[in-house]
């Protein structure tokens, strides 16, 4: 019965952290001064067409740090 427990266990954990999808914000234009600053705060962020997006979870830090 543990076994089982365990292993079921295991599988929920498995495939619940397979499954995190990060969703990005438009933050601003790419400029150095602006992704020096985040790489400063260690902050993840994209560049997409020249465009820097930060993940939602990191947001208000982008605003603390880089406004």
């Amino acid at each position: 019965m543990k076994k089982k427990l365990a292993s079921g266990f295991f599988i929920v954990i498995t495939l619940t952290a397979c499954n995190q999808n990060e969703s990005y914000t438009h933050w601003t234009d790419s400029t150095d001064n602006q992704t020096q600053r985040l790489d400063e705060a260690g902050i993840k962020y994209e560049i997409r067409e020249g465009e820097i997006w930060v993940r939602e979870k990191d947001l208000k830090k982008a605003v603390a740090c880089c406004s």
